[in-house]
């Protein structure tokens, strides 16, 4: 098959709109209850199953220029490309990171014949070795059955109409030279990425008009998951005809021959009418980047670096009715971030500016250097999906500030005002259109700050050879990352950090290495 007709009249349209005109539910009138839709399949001699985007361009241009009146010390640089993306097989979760399995949902057709043995409990052979299968093999079905393929049941296709995501990726920046080995630059980056592949597109959701839009749960949304006569029973090739009853929420649906994609929560990840790969994502990425230098001078050398940024996208949908998918700050944006790095050789030691003569006391004294790096990074922001990546729940927001504190959390303690929120289970919304985000950039769980210092003593052989000792720190000050809180709200740990320290605890290691090189390492 090669994709989904969401136009056409089901084969089993006539028959169902003529039971449903008998028994209708109030919310749709006989005249609108519509049966369309179905999976699609290649013509005959069609080879061209997927429409994809091919012959990109992808254009590069840049500048650097020194200006004479700066004396040479100044080098403004900018540039701008086109960048093109294969298409992915894989899926990426609202969480941002791609699966390592690729999809293989796409439907297909599959059918198994099952041997008979015997017809008289073993008494006499009903087939034999010479000819296992006296009646032959059972066919698939293939598309004989067109749009009704599969009627009654979950479908999942890829998009076929499938473009090449592509960023589009700009820069300026300016390098300042502060002195012999002192360097300053100041760049700022974008990007803009479109066509971005979105994971799952729920195509048989409720019409918006019928899905409730009050702060608490209402009586609609209970009829909703209600009973009504069903029109698809006794119709053929379909096993939506097998119950008497269905609900109210899967005749309002938009191909109601096809499981209803609007769980009691929110849109179904995992279920109805999926579309994957549908390239209607995109995203912006700004940042402002600086850079302070030092390259090695009397021992010492440095290096700083800090970006702020921000990552906006649009890669999920919020609610499956939704015209575009939802607007929000990336599950990988991390605003803030610094990163520095320093080595020092101490000044003692034979040819360095307190020179020792002396043999035993160059081994003693000479020789150390100390390095230094420091990280700091804000976390990421939390994921408000009720514990899915696929199915995001819906929250009974009773409004008010959500005040965040992942520092003080205490066990069993949650680190956010759980109060904020109705966690019983039956007010859980149910048939509701969301509007509570799915990320907020206020609320993050914790960041990196770790430093690790180090210790570095060298004795020298030759002048090629060395042996040199590493006292190394990570995680010196031993500050803990903590994990996200439970977000599930129905859950009895909500808001609770229980998972395991998301970073290394405090570890120190000693270790030699025998070196054989004529230029000294600078370590960072």
């Amino acid at each position: 098959m090669n994709g989904f007709d969401a136009t056409t009249p089901n084969p089993l349209a006539a028959a169902a709109q003529a039971a449903y005109a008998r028994a209708p539910i109030p919310q749709l009138a006989p005249n609108a209850f519509q049966v369309l839709g179905g999976l699609a399949f290649p013509g005959k001699g069609g080879t061209a199953v997927y429409e994809n985007t091919s012959h990109l361009v992808s254009p590069r241009m840049g500048f650097a220029w020194t200006p004479d009146r700066l004396h040479g010390k100044t080098v403004i640089r900018g540039g701008f490309g086109m960048f093109v993306a294969p298409v992915p097989i894989s899926q990426m979760d609202i969480n941002g990171k791609y699966s390592t399995t690729p999809n293989t949902n796409q439907e297909g057709f599959s059918q198994s014949t099952a041997l008979n043995a015997t017809n008289d409990n073993y008494l006499t052979p009903a087939a034999t070795l010479g000819n296992p299968y006296p009646n032959g093999f059972l066919a698939p079905s293939g598309s004989s059955l067109g749009l009704a393929t599969f009627a009654g049941q979950g479908v999942t296709f890829l998009n076929p109409r499938m473009k090449s995501p592509y960023s589009l990726r700009w820069n300026f920046g300016i390098q300042q030279s502060l002195g012999a080995n002192l360097m300053l630059e100041v760049v700022y980056i974008g990007n803009h990425s479109v066509h971005l592949p979105i994971d799952f597109t729920q195509l048989n959701g409720i019409p918006r008009q019928f899905l409730s839009t009050l702060p608490a749960r209402d009586l609609n949304q209970t009829y909703l998951a209600g009973t009504a006569p069903n029109p698809f029973l006794g119709l053929p090739n379909t096993s939506v005809t097998t119950n008497a009853n269905t609900t109210p929420a899967q005749l309002l649906a938009r191909f109601p021959e096809f499981p209803v994609g609007d769980s009691a929560g929110g849109w179904n990840g995992s279920g109805g009418v999926l579309e994957q790969n549908l390239n209607a994502g995109s995203s912006y990425f700004d940042s402002l980047n600086v850079r302070l230098q030092k390259r090695l001078a009397h021992g010492l050398s440095f290096t700083f670096n800090y970006s702020f940024s921000k990552l906006m996208e649009q890669v999920t949908w919020l609610n499956a009715s939704d015209p575009a998918p939802e607007k929000r700050i990336s599950a990988i944006d991390h605003p803030h971030r610094v990163v520095t790095a320093i080595t020092y050789e101490l000044p003692f030691g034979r040819g360095r500016l307190v020179n020792l003569e002396s043999r035993w006391l160059n081994a003693l004294a000479g020789g150390w250097s100390l390095n230094s790096v420091y990280t700091y990074q804000t976390g990421q922001p939390l994921q408000w999906t009720n514990g899915s990546t696929t199915s995001p729940g819906d929250y009974v927001y009773l409004g008010g500030p959500i005040v965040l504190n992942n520092r003080e959390a205490d066990l069993g303690v949650p680190a956010f005002n759980i109060s904020a929120f109705d966690t019983r289970p039956a007010d859980a919304f149910n048939y509701h259109l969301r509007t509570f985000p799915t990320m907020i950039t206020s609320l993050r769980q914790d960041g990196i700050n770790q430093w690790d210092p180090s210790l570095l003593k060298r004795f020298e052989f030759t002048e090629k050879t060395y042996l040199q000792l590493r006292f190394e720190f990570f995680n010196g000050l031993n500050h803990p990352v903590f994990p996200a809180p439970n977000m599930t709200a129905t859950n009895a740990l909500f808001g609770t950090i229980s998972g395991a320290q998301a970073n290394r605890p405090r570890m120190i290691q000693l270790g030699p290495g025998l070196c054989s090189n004529p230029v000294i390492p600078v370590w960072v």
